[in-house]
């Protein structure tokens, strides 16, 4: 690039790299082994909003492993699906680690549409699940995107079982489940009912929430939505209660979410790293708040794949 050429990479761009799952776990699995080694800058993400039931947060990170640095500014709006328009925008921006300067700006959405699946495969990686049967509540991006990943990393998951509240739209996602048995559930308890694998995707709280009892015994659990599906018991009696930072976690803990749950027993990098061997037995939860090292890490890998290639993104001048 040239001294004050800016790469801006927008959702087409993104999309022709053709990213693997395989790519993509792998890249975000190198960035918590990076976190376990001290190499990672995280600070808690602020939060700001314009209207209720929103946020808008930033999340800036350096990776000293493949001395990456950048932010992430991001917004969920809930009203977005009354207006026709997608729940997350956001615009990811890196920048020279030498200088400072600005050097790509990057469609955000996208960046988290593929991040947070992808730290769900790092810790379907690293726990070891049954793979009878995947449930999964809430069939958006989110859902079908865990749906993907899943089956990347587990080939193996003999059954699908999924819930929507809208119709139509679980079948739609299970067209995904190649000929593995598949099953649209008819309410989220029944999703989750002797799952191996139980993941939530929601946007809007659910009431009542799930406790988690009826899942197997030693089910892994993946609240993608923080605690809006699944209730504070489930996390209360969970044989081992894993974030994705202790950091990101004790700056909303009691003040914004996660009243009354108990204390973390470990957190994703530990496990990675092999610090932390996670037991076969009981019901595991892995609560991955979604950290702005995977922003950054997951744009690092899409500018690197990019380089030397005028054929993607568009180049302007700046600054």
């Amino acid at each position: 690039m040239t001294s004050n050429e800016f790469l801006v990479l927008n959702r087409a761009s993104l999309e022709s790299l053709a990213l693997s799952w395989p790519d993509i776990v792998d890249c975000i699995e190198d960035a918590f082994s990076q976190k376990a080694q001290g190499l990672v800058q995280n600070p808690p993400k602020p939060k700001v909003t314009s209207r209720d039931d929103a946020f808008i947060h930033a999340m800036p990170a350096y990776l000293g492993g493949i001395d990456a640095i950048g932010i992430k500014w991001v917004a969920g709006y809930e009203q977005n699906h009354g207006k026709g328009l997608p729940y997350i925008h956001g615009a990811v921006l890196m920048n020279d680690p030498d200088t400072g300067r600005p050097i790509a700006l990057l469609d955000g959405g996208w960046i988290t549409e593929m991040r947070t699946p992808a730290v769900s495969g790092v810790t379907l990686r690293h726990v070891p699940v049954k793979t009878g049967r995947l449930a999964i509540v809430g069939c958006g991006v989110q859902g079908r995107r865990h749906l993907e990943v899943a089956l990347s990393e587990h080939p193996d998951i003999e059954e699908v079982v999924m819930y929507d509240y809208v119709d139509g739209v679980a079948e739609r996602a299970l067209e995904a489940a190649g000929d593995r048995r598949t099953r649209v559930a008819r309410s989220p308890q029944d999703c989750v009912e002797g799952a191996d694998i139980a993941i939530t995707t929601i946007t809007v709280p659910l009431e009542p929430k799930l406790d988690c009892r009826n899942t197997d015994a030693d089910a892994l659990l993946l609240p993608v939505d923080y605690d809006d599906a699944m209730a504070t018991a489930a996390f209360q009696e969970a044989a081992v209660f894993s974030v994705d930072d202790l950091g990101q976690y004790s700056s909303v803990a009691g003040r914004k979410y996660f009243f009354d749950f108990p204390d973390p027993t470990t957190h994703l990098a530990e496990v990675v790293s092999g610090e932390y061997a996670v037991p076969a037995q009981g019901r595991r939860m892995f609560l991955n708040m979604g950290l702005a090292l995977d922003d950054i890490a997951l744009s690092a890998l899409v500018l690197e794949r990019v380089a030397g290639r005028a054929d993607v993104g568009q180049r302007i001048s700046f600054p």
